[in-house]
């Protein structure tokens, strides 16, 4: 995101949203002034063990690297979206080939397709993936070794494409045996598409310390629809009722618990029901 800044050669700089998304649909924005490695590692912490996933920006990589030096288990799972978008744009240079790994992939797709559809637990979903999808990605990884064995050039779209997923060859098995885990982050990339989208009507943030009051409204925002209830309903209420509010009272209005309490009356447009009882 641009920002206005006084400050800066032009007038403007370059902004940047982190975000973060949680298991449950909670989001949180947080505003940056650049993209160093350190604002993510500053934001998970030393403590955290889990499993992250994302696509293969470095400072994502490094992070894992060094919660593992410091005994922490921490793994991080691939996002397919970004690997198959980089076999999409290879199309032309081998079709045949190039088209067979899409086929994979849009196998491994259909599979979570059937699992959502039945509205299927962490633990089928696991075992259903381990049965599955497991023998497909091993296939598409002797794939991949083979091609890169091959004459291709290193900076073709089709060798920037394996060079890109054999680097995430262990992280792209994680969500095999993690029924938790997503296949890819659409959903944040849902999360962050507002934003994308309103930027062509406002320009730019007015300001760099604007950045945080905006990153604040998105996350509560994005947050309270994640949770299937209508954005605009949810902030008119905490606009209104905030002020007469004590500390101690404010977890009420926290996205999470708000829709918990509103789901029935201020549902999210066009959230299916059965949607909305699971957010």
């Amino acid at each position: 995101m641009r920002c206005l800044d006084r400050s800066a050669p032009g007038g403007s700089r370059q902004g940047y949203f982190w975000v973060y998304r949680g298991l449950t649909g909670d989001v949180i924005f947080d505003w940056q002034t650049s993209r160093e490695h350190r604002h993510f590692a500053e934001w998970m912490g030393d403590d955290y063990e889990g499993t992250l996933l994302c696509d293969a920006y470095q400072a994502y990589i490094n992070y894992c690297e060094l919660q593992s030096r410091r005994g922490r288990k921490v793994r991080r799972a691939a996002c397919l979206a970004h690997i198959r978008r980089k076999f999409e744009a290879a199309i032309e240079e081998r079709p045949g080939v190039v088209a067979w790994i899409l086929k994979q992939i849009r196998t491994l797709y259909r599979i979570e397709r059937e699992l959502n559809e039945h509205g299927a637990s962490a633990e089928v979903r696991a075992r259903v993936r381990q049965n599955r999808s497991g023998p497909i990605i091993r296939l598409l990884e002797k794939a991949f070794l083979h091609l890169s064995a091959t004459a291709i050039r290193p900076r073709s779209r089709l060798g920037k494409a394996l060079r890109y997923v054999l680097g995430q060859r262990e992280a792209m098995k994680t969500y095999l045996d993690d029924g938790r885990v997503a296949i890819d982050n659409n959903h944040t990339e849902r999360d962050i598409r507002p934003g994308v989208v309103g930027r062509k009507n406002w320009l730019f943030i007015g300001h760099p310390e604007a950045g945080d009051r905006a990153a604040a409204l998105y996350s509560l925002l994005n947050s309270a629809r994640n949770h299937g209830v209508d954005p605009q309903a949810y902030l008119k209420d905490v606009i209104e009722r905030l002020p007469a509010m004590r500390l101690d009272e404010l977890d009420a209005l926290l996205p999470e618990v708000w829709a918990a309490a509103n789901r029935e009356r201020h549902p999210a447009a066009g959230a299916p029901a059965r949607e909305r009882a699971a957010a």
